[in-house]
């Protein structure tokens, strides 16, 4: 079993150890489980819902505060739709 790195706050942000190599990892991961419920005949709301319900309850858990869960909840979404509006314009 994988050890699990413990997030430690400093300033606005999370001071993690090859935190870009684990984001990409991570959102390869994902990807990668949500094709393989595609696959298996699972209902895509529900299981979009069931692993957001986790992605979310988890980050609001380690976050120090409201503010900070929002705030990065926020930034989530916001770069989430720069990637669908810079994929539709190069798809056109």
């Amino acid at each position: 079993m994988k050890e699990r790195l413990k997030f430690k706050p400093l300033g606005k942000g999370y001071n993690v150890d090859k935190s870009k190599d684990d984001f990409e990892s991570a959102a390869d991961e994902m990807e990668d489980l949500l094709d393989r419920f595609e696959q298996a005949g699972y209902n895509s709301g529900a299981a979009l819902g069931g692993a957001m319900q986790v992605i979310i309850f988890r980050m609001a858990n380690g976050a120090p505060n409201a503010a900070t869960a929002l705030g990065f909840m926020g930034s989530c979404m916001s770069t989430a739709a720069i990637m669908i509006t810079e994929a539709d314009e190069t798809e056109h």
